[in-house]
């Protein structure tokens, strides 16, 4: 899956709030996604709060910020959440564009 047909998937994570699951860094990840766009490095990214699956730093549940270059077997599953995440916000500083954010 290239990068565009990945960023159309995490659009519709976020609009629908559906849980989304994928590897990275070779861990497979379950993530609520809340917001998406360019970081301002000028990279593709999300940001997941992570709810289960592996991680190479910290615990889980935590919120992360993943480069869509390195998402690997994205899966938009049939599961929602219902809620932000805990201590989500808006107008994350780590974007200088937002295509989508919950």
């Amino acid at each position: 899956m290239n990068v565009f047909n990945k960023y159309v998937v995490l659009v519709s994570a976020i609009k629908e709030m559906r849980f989304v699951t994928f590897n990275y860094d070779g861990l497979d990840r379950v993530v609520e996604c809340a917001t998406l766009g360019y970081t301002t490095a000028g990279m593709a990214a999300v940001r997941d709060y992570q709810t289960a699956g592996g991680t190479n730093s910290g615990t889980v549940p935590c919120w992360r910020l993943f480069r869509i270059d390195k998402i690997q077997g994205l899966v938009l599953t049939e599961e929602h959440f219902y809620s932000e995440p805990p201590f989500y916000k808006k107008s994350d500083p780590a974007f200088s564009r937002i295509d989508a954010e919950l």
